[in-house]
């Protein structure tokens, strides 16, 4: 699928960029970005780039993915570039689009030479996207924010606390480095962990897998913390344990990181489900 890349300044681009973000993630309204600050942030050091397709919609001029930036700084005042969104429509995900997107973002923002270093925050409950983010792209975690964007209106999110997790892309690691290419994928399996710890969970009735309370154990060991495969399909069908969910990653994250680990995959253990992995090291 022959894909061409640009980053967008004008008005009339922008207005079609802003609909983008609307089909991707079925929002609008309040939540909506107004075109006049995605310009200001085009011209301004930020970017808007976005992936075409030959056969992508007419009425967005073929635009089919999309991810926004600008630059910003930690809280010990050094630089980094704040990546705030990256999205698919639909009917284009599962095709390696988000990754050329993310690339070439990387490759963007090294050759504006201010950092190596982006960082955004994604909801940890979305299994693709901790994979996406952490096994494909190569960034870690360790940082852990409640409700930061407070409860928002849009099909993804609407009724939950919005948690995130901040991840950590260093553009010239050695990670990052291996990462790069379409055709990469990481040869990684439990016996790079040796003497994982791994947080109970079970199937209910429904098939839908919840978590088990349990003692997490800090020992410097790996510890694998379960996530559901389809948090969307949950919160449908049992909105409560949606919400439970959320709340035993809180803590577990919260307790892992305040222990000093770093996230750095999302596995599927066998006959366990899919789990975040976390190093001491």
């Amino acid at each position: 699928m022959p894909l061409r890349f640009e980053l967008l300044k004008t008005y009339e681009a922008c207005y079609h960029f802003q609909e983008l973000i609307n089909r991707i993630w079925g929002g609008g309204g309040d939540d909506a970005i107004p075109t006049h600050v995605l310009v200001t942030i085009g011209k301004n050091g930020g970017g808007l780039l976005v992936a075409y397709a030959d056969d992508g919609p007419a009425d967005l001029d073929g635009m089919v993915g999309m991810t926004l930036w600008w630059i910003g700084t930690d809280q010990h005042q050094c630089l980094k570039i704040c990546s705030h969104m990256a999205g698919v429509l639909p009917a284009w995900q599962g095709q390696g689009v988000g990754a050329l997107l993310k690339f070439k973002q990387r490759e963007l923002v090294l050759a504006q030479g201010i950092t190596d270093w982006i960082t955004w925050t994604y909801d940890p409950l979305y299994r693709t996207n901790g994979v996406f983010n952490i096994h494909r792209l190569g960034a870690t975690c360790n940082t852990y924010y409640r409700n930061v964007y407070g409860e928002l209106n849009d099909e993804l999110n609407r009724g939950a606390p919005s948690d995130r997790c901040q991840v950590d892309w260093w553009l010239t690691s050695q990670r990052v480095e291996q990462a790069v290419g379409t055709s990469w994928r990481r040869d990684v399996g439990l016996t790079d962990y040796p003497h994982l710890y791994v947080l109970p969970s079970k199937l209910n009735e429904q098939g839908f897998r919840q978590p088990r309370e349990a003692t997490i154990s800090i020992t410097g060991a790996p510890i694998a913390v379960p996530v559901p495969d389809d948090i969307g399909a949950i919160r449908r069908s049992d909105p409560e344990l949606g919400k439970a969910w959320r709340l035993y990653m809180r803590e577990a994250f919260e307790t892992i990181f305040g222990a000093g680990y770093t996230m750095v995959d999302c596995l599927e253990l066998p006959g366990q489900g899919w789990h975040y992995i976390f190093t001491s090291q």
